[in-house]
């Protein structure tokens, strides 16, 4: 097996399949997994629920294909209550309420809210409780296990949800003749073990350090905060900076565009989405990077900068992307190509990276020749040229030297 297909074993979630009455698939229940590939065991549910997301949004899949399908996923009242849920898609996300949800005026507030903004909502495990009612105008399916709650016995109330325009999920389906029934009694879609059990879904996380994240979660806290102040912050850390690239490129956000900076990643989300997204970061994130490849990476990106500063026809933004994704296959531990695949960057910083190509690409070879002290390449260029490549290098250096201790 080649060496980045094994960097994509860890476990991630698994992903229950929905389908309709011919048995075609509709979408997916994502399902959270820990370490156990069967079960889902967990002591937060809303720590469980942000790492699938996290995992879904950032992290690296072989089943991006597949991730494309409307998913539900399983959403606590803390989630929904703080605005949390950032960076899911409306058109491509179906939010399940849990049976055992305390139904609030404050939770129906939060529920409509996300309702006006084009989200869906799932009734799970319904029982026929009146507790609910209130929020039925902004139900769009309800999900009966069908062997706790068989719905013979709820005929006339099944009926009374479909005049309401609610679409019926049967779940628990462990037979033909079930499956006959609850296609006789007007259900949409069907989810059971007699359709098809959990699958794995594996891959590589994607953890910055939660300090970077509580830093930028509170430095969002301030209404005034500056794009170039944020992005000041996530581009001291190549992983929350990959993560950023990475969220616009996800099958989740519904969207992809080519960004050719991080500058441009962070405008183009908005620091309100961003805010949502860096909460359910410091609450999925438990790791740590190497911190000498950090540093590597913190002086080649500046020293790109300073380059193209002092060239003038080359984006600086651009040039301090590049040289910090040029090493994020170290943090990650996989084959760059593969990396740089899950995230929209331009084409022109892509080649750069991978084959020194055009004039971004003679800036990074300019900096890893210095940085890897190769003096035989660094003597053929012309003397000024050395000079501000040695400049640069060193100013670099002091940089880097700078935001390493700031970051302690």
């Amino acid at each position: 097996m080649p060496e980045q297909f094994k960097a994509l074993d860890e476990l991630m979630m698994a992903q229950q399949p929905i389908l309709n009455k011919n048995k075609e698939l509709f979408g997916y229940e994502l399902l959270f997994r820990g370490q156990q590939e069967h079960s889902a065991s967990f002591s937060n549910a809303e720590v469980a629920t942000s790492q699938v997301i996290t995992n879904l949004c950032i992290g690296i899949t072989k089943l991006e294909a597949q991730l494309r399908q409307p998913f539900f996923i399983n959403m606590t009242t803390e989630l929904v209550l703080s605005d949390a849920f950032f960076p899911i898609s409306p058109d491509t996300v179906y939010i399940e309420i849990l049976e055992d949800q305390n139904i609030t005026p404050e939770f129906i507030s939060a529920v409509i809210r996300w309702h006006e903004s084009g989200f869906r909502f799932v009734l799970d495990d319904y029982h026929f409780d009146s507790s609910y009612d209130k929020l039925l105008p902004y139900i769009s399916m309800i999900k009966i296990d069908v062997l706790a709650t068989p719905p013979s016995t709820f005929a006339s109330k099944l009926e009374e949800l479909k005049t309401l325009d609610i679409k019926l999920v049967a779940e628990k389906i462990e037979d033909q003749s079930m499956f006959d029934e609850c296609v006789e009694m007007g259900f949409t879609y069907f989810q059971g073990y007699f359709l098809q059990r959990p699958e794995l879904v594996k891959g590589r996380r994607v953890d910055a350090q939660v300090e970077s994240a509580v830093r930028l979660v509170n430095m969002l806290q301030d209404q005034d905060v500056s794009i170039d102040k944020v992005t000041e912050l996530v581009t001291q850390n190549p992983t929350l900076s990959y993560q950023m690239l990475r969220l616009i490129n996800s099958p989740v956000v519904g969207v992809s565009k080519e960004v050719s900076s991080i500058k441009e990643a962070i405008t183009y989300l908005g620091l309100t989405q961003l805010k949502r997204w860096a909460m359910l970061i410091t609450l999925s994130s438990q790791s740590s990077e190497n911190d000498s490849v950090l540093r590597v990476l913190l002086i080649r990106a500046r020293c790109c900068e300073l380059l193209a500063l002092k060239n003038g026809q080359i984006s600086s933004d651009s040039a301090f992307t590049m040289g910090l994704m040029s090493g994020i296959d170290r943090i990650l531990q996989m084959e760059l190509k593969e990396v740089l695949n899950q995230i929209t960057l331009g084409e022109e910083i892509k080649e750069a990276i991978l084959d020194y190509k055009g004039p971004l690409g003679k800036v990074l070879y300019s900096a890893t020749c210095i940085e890897e002290e190769r003096w035989d390449r660094i003597g053929k260029l012309p003397p000024n040229v050395r000079r501000s490549l040695n400049r640069s290098f060193f100013d670099a250096l002091q940089w880097a030297n700078e935001v390493l201790h700031g970051l302690k």
